[in-house]
């Protein structure tokens, strides 16, 4: 089995930005989904281990990119697009402490499923790394707006169905969390 790292994923889970990272290099954040392999599961909205999977692994040396928000916390909300050619959205970013790691996963998408949607691969590779996940809890939800992104087929987005109930989810978990700004203070910019 190739594993690699899309390009997308290389671009945006970078030590000192505003998603999640790990602080190893690649390779060793490779060695850990082969590590962890057996434990995946179907990526979120999906039934079988064949299109989307999520890796949990151990979650040392990986940081969180969620600030948990409370009465006094000051958010921004900035537009902002995850990539050139994708539609822009509202981003909300909250000041504060990165919260604590506690579950790290890594979400991987298969090769034929990263053509859907005029999608591209990166590599030669069976499965491609497309997102890095940790924080506090082992299960995360998506992201609300990835999601419709994903099921209205949006530029940038891989069609998948969803269940009402995942979106409630998704949106009570998000309600109450943003990420760290884009000039994050822990970067010093």
């Amino acid at each position: 089995m190739k594993l690699g790292w899309s390009d997308f994923a290389s671009r945006r889970h970078v030590p000192g930005g505003k998603h999640t990272w790990f602080e190893g290099t690649a390779d060793e954040l490779l060695d850990l989904v082969r590590d962890s392999w057996p434990r995946r599961r179907p990526g979120a909205g999906r039934e079988g281990l064949d299109q989307v999977v999520v890796v949990p692994v151990k979650p040392a040396g990986f940081v969180s990119s969620t600030v948990k928000v409370e009465i006094n916390t000051t958010l921004h909300a900035v537009f902002d697009r995850r990539q050139a050619h994708e539609d822009g959205f509202i981003r909300v970013t909250a000041d504060g402490p990165r919260e604590e790691v506690r579950f790290a996963s890594v979400v991987l998408y298969a090769a034929d499923t990263l053509l859907e949607n005029e999608g591209k691969r990166s590599g030669d590779f069976d499965w491609e790394v497309a997102c890095l996940i940790a924080g506090p809890f082992d299960a995360e939800p998506m992201d609300p707006l990835t999601m419709a992104r994903n099921m209205l087929e949006k530029p940038g987005g891989t069609y998948c169905k969803y269940s009402a109930l995942e979106f409630a989810e998704a949106v009570w978990f998000w309600a109450g969390r943003a990420t760290v700004p884009i000039s994050d203070p822990e970067k010093g910019s």
